[in-house]
């Protein structure tokens, strides 16, 4: 391996293939910088260790993208990502004990002590000390260079058969309509199905197919188009290895509405099974069971079902009919699934790539048509390959070369075969730094739901993206989605993927490739665990909610980087032995009280935490001073906390807090400058000092607020004037928002106050009921010109009003609730709200007129109202047929007080007869 070759070595972030070279090589940049003065023989030292370390470097990117590297390469390659975790924990450890030292320093002069003897600084600071480790680093980098040489791994890699452009473009918003070509003959009937008004009793209908066929998109947009036909909806995911407490708990989060909660760790299955069961009484309810492996898992989510006759429907999706047939429900229906034809095949593919078929270029059009073949009519196969070809149009060789190698490789294969070798062929294809961040995912286990924010404040402190280029992680998922490697859970009004879930089959690829470059332990109780590596970086640790499990022997926890636990509170290894911790996850299921207290005061000891999150229906005890966590950029606990450290408004690199309502917080919480994300931060228990603190968070662009505690109304006020001059202050601040907590005390505004007036560059507003309610609409919401998301709440709207929000052109989702019924109908004119793509409006009394060309891109839109004795209600909704893309409509009608039951019908057949105007819900 010669010098030249690591002349100009691309720096590159921490990588599944590439070990810690990247934050290596930056570090040993910092340590050059002028800034960071160190003596010259320590210099030098250090300047050689970065030109033998960029030599190795260079050398190993070569081999990670060699097509089919060889034992003995895949071997070095081990020993050169290990060795590259050691060298950056060394440099680390020297980087901390530099940081260690000057606080100290500070400490002893700001004391004024000027005799002392501390034994810990001649050592820490002695130039020669370090300059002998680095000498023992360069010694093994050379090793491994002669190891290169002698195994003559330059003359034996093989450039990769393919060569993908990467995707450099803004991602776009996610668009479920392209991948649901060909499926207009499958929903139809399913439909009907649905809404079906005949059939009073329960009915069951098991969609069935192969992996990939789109039975989960299909049933997602059936859900998602007709769920508000439903009093009570849930869409639950259970995979091969579910967790029947979390499934439990999940589904009466659902049903009931409410934000994901801790239930399937506070209650028992039968506790969790009754509350369902009896929530759901009498009630119409729709239930979504995606992914089910085994009648076991279906026995005990059928007993939560009541048998009622109130047209209620649930639907199955399954890879294998045997497993639906074996429920035994007397009233289960089939529907098989199956794969597209060649048209449609044609019109997704053309779709990905081009926009449509015209468009395709005609030397492709041939070789197109054969690589759509090889897919066997699979979307999730077609949409894959397809995003693999979009930024090859003008290479017509490499699709000649892919289609050979499909012909080859996908040659008497079965449909399940053959789309785990596209994907794999996929997943090659992927740049580098997008393989790491799809491997990371193995981290969580089989079939839960991954939240966005939550891993892009992981890949992050990981070394994945580079902190410094903002939007680069949100990048990197979007493009994870795009390309078909995870699937879409929840999706915003404004179109935006918040949350992904694995498909089984990338799953095991994944788990496999981690496994394969050891970038991943990942421990499952069920499995077999006597083979697990001596030395693992990153740890996944699922018990459960095994009763009876063991823990993993024979893991040197002093190595462990990263940290995520799933399970009981016991099975949890002591967190003193993960000295090097960057990451750390600890989600507890199973079964608890009040009084279960999770002790978390070591991870003071953690000097390099990043990132901690711990959730769970428990007690957590943070340590008293947490000032040590210099590094620590994301604090979540979703969990009660004993009492918050005083300190925690010294954390210099503090970017996102999260804590439960009712949290208390110390003063002084505006100290914390760097901060980004703030939730929850409870007007109730927090001071008016602490209030207006907030306005010195300038970098703050999410601000969730509460109020837990009863208070004067007198004493809310003067709240929420406090907050009001705070907001004011926060220039950068995106998105605020005020939930309900247990206070149904009601601040009537109005113009004359000054309460809670917001930045103009605002995004996003949500003033919850029943804390915050206007008087009339507030006029400095014209001001909002960014405002993308509103929630809000007034006494009385006038069509002025509504004339002044139709001024907000960015405006996507609306929520408008009225106290008092309007005077007269409310108007949407032509041209109004031009992408507006939600709509919840809910007033005493229903009377709209939409004009044409209103709302011209609104596909949700949600009403309610109470209906009064001997109400007319021929007007509730007028023009609805000019809603040219309205997907899905629904309507909660209540009864006020002396209405009766036939009120309530007649408001009912009033709104079917409006709705039956719409060319999309006309039946």
């Amino acid at each position: 391996m010669s010098r030249s070759q690591g002349q100009g070595a691309m720096e590159v972030p921490m990588s599944s293939s590439l070990g810690a070279m990247g934050p290596l090589l930056r570090k040993l940049d910092l340590l050059l910088a002028p800034e960071y003065p160190l003596r010259r023989s320590l210099k030098h030292a250090i300047e050689l260790l970065k030109e033998d370390l960029e030599e190795v470097s260079t050398a190993l990117l070569e081999q990670s993208m060699a097509d089919s590297p060889s034992n003995k390469a895949k071997y070095w390659m081990d020993e050169v990502r290990e060795l590259s975790y050691d060298m950056e924990d060394c440099i680390d450890d020297m980087m901390r004990l530099r940081i260690a030292g000057a606080v100290k320093v500070r400490s002893v002069h700001r004391c004024k002590v000027a005799k002392c003897k501390i034994h810990w600084l001649p050592r820490m600071l002695k130039p020669s000390t370090r300059i002998a480790r680095i000498a023992e680093i360069r010694s093994l980098l050379r090793e491994a260079s002669e190891r290169y040489e002698r195994y003559q791994l330059d003359c034996g890699a093989t450039k990769p058969k393919f060569a993908f452009s990467c995707h450099n473009q803004v991602p776009e918003l996610y668009k479920a309509a392209a991948d649901l070509v060909g499926v207009d003959d499958s929903r139809k009937p399913l439909a009907e199905w649905l809404t079906n008004r005949e059939e009073k009793q329960l009915k069951v209908l098991s969609v069935v197919g192969s992996a990939g066929v789109g039975k989960t998109t299909l049933v997602k947009e059936l859900y998602r188009e007709l769920g508000g036909h439903f009093q009570c909806r849930a869409f639950i995911r259970v995979s091969r290895k579910p967790d029947m407490s979390r499934l439990l708990g999940e589904l009466l989060s659902q049903v009931q509405g409410r934000k994901e909660t801790s239930y399937g760790s506070a209650l028992q299955n039968s506790n969790i099974s009754s509350i369902i069961r009896e929530h759901l009484q009498d009630k119409r309810y729709f239930i979504v069971v995606d992914d089910l492996w085994e009648g076991a898992a279906w026995d005990i989510l059928d007993k939560v079902f009541p048998k009622g006759n109130n047209f209620s429907r649930i639907i199955i999706t399954a890879e294998v009919q045997d497993v639906v047939e074996c429920c035994g429900h007397h009233s289960v229906q089939f529907f098989e699934m199956k794969p597209l034809g060649s048209h449609d095949s044609e019109k997704l593919f053309f779709h990905k790539v081009f926009g449509s078929e015209y468009h395709c270029p005609d030397q492709l059009k041939e070789v197109s048509r054969r690589i759509i073949r090889k897919c066997g009519g699979l979307p999730l196969a077609i949409i894959t390959v397809a995003d693999l070809l979009a930024n090859e149009r003008d290479n017509t060789d490499l699709w000649h070369q892919l289609l050979q190698c499909f012909s080859s490789s996908l040659a008497n294969l079965t449909l399940g075969e053959m789309l785990k070798e596209i994907v794999n062929h996929c997943y090659n294809s992927l740049p580098q730094y997008l393989k790491t961040c799809l491997l990371y995912l193995n981290m969580y286990p089989e079939g839960c739901t991954i939240w966005k924010a939550d891993l892009l404040r992981q890949w992050t402190p990981e070394g994945f993206v580079s902190p410094i280029e903002e939007g680069v992680a949100e990048g990197c998922f979007n493009e994870l989605i795009k390309r078909g490697m995870i699937q879409p859970g929840k999706i915003n009004h404004s179109d935006e993927v918040v949350s992904c879930t694995v498909h089984h089959i990338v799953h095991d690829l994944i788990t496999y490739k981690s496994s394969e470059e050891k970038f991943i332990t990942a421990v499952d109780y069920s499995q077999t665990i006597a083979a697990l590596p001596l030395s693992s970086r990153r740890l996944s640790l699922c018990f459960s909610c095994a009763q009876y499990a063991a823990k993993p022997e024979g893991i040197k926890w002093s190595q462990v980087r990263s940290l995520a636990f799933f399970g009981l509170h016991r099975f949890m290894p002591c967190i003193l032995e993960f000295k090097l911790l960057r990451v750390l996850i600890l989600e507890f299921w199973g079964d608890y009280d009040d009084c279960t207290t999770l002790d978390l005061s070591t991870i003071c000891s953690l000097f390099h935490l990043r990132y901690l999150k711990v959730s769970g229906h428990m007690i957590v005890e943070l340590p008293s001073k947490i000032q040590g966590q210099r590094f620590l950029e994301t604090l979540e606990i979703d969990a009660r906390v004993s009492a918050v450290p005083n300190d925690i408004a010294l954390l210099p690199g503090l970017l996102h807090l999260g804590l439960q309502d009712g949290t208390k917080l110390p003063d002084g919480i505006g100290r914390i400058t760097s901060l980004q994300t703030l939730q929850y931060f409870d007007l109730g228990n927090n001071s008016e000092d602490n209030i207006l603190s907030l306005g010195q968070l300038m970098n703050l662009r999410d601000l969730r607020l509460t109020c837990s505690t009863a208070l004067s109304y007198e004493y809310l006020e003067r709240k929420l004037v406090a907050l009001s001059s705070s907001l004011g202050r926060l220039t950068n601040l995106r998105s605020v928002t005020l939930v309900p907590g247990i206070v149904d005390l009601t601040v009537f505004v109005d113009e004359s106050h000054r309460m809670l007036s917001t930045p103009i560059f605002l995004q996003r507003l949500e003033l919850l009921s029943p804390i915050c309610t206007f008087s009339i609409l507030p006029e400095w919401i014209a001001k909002l010109q960014k405002l993308r998301t509103l929630k809000i709440i007034v006494r009385e709207l006038q069509q002025s009003d509504i004339d002044t929000l139709a001024g907000l052109h960015d405006l996507t989702a609306l929520s408008l609730f009225v106290r008092r019924p309007a005077a007269e109908s409310v108007e949407f004119h032509s041209g109004a709200f031009p992408v507006l793509k939600y709509f919840k409006y809910r007033c005493g009394a229903l009377c709209l007129v939409f004009k044409d060309e209103a709302l011209p891109n609104l596909q949700r839109l949600k009403l309610g109202c109470n209906v009064h004795r001997g109400d007319q209600y021929a007007n509730m909704i007028s023009g609805i047929e000019y809603l040219f893309n309205l997907k899905e409509i629904a309507a909660e009608i209540g009864a006020a007080a002396g209405a009766e039951e036939s009120d309530r019908r007649a408001a009912e057949f009033a709104f079917r007869d409006a709705i039956q105007k719409h060319p999309r819900f006309h039946h």
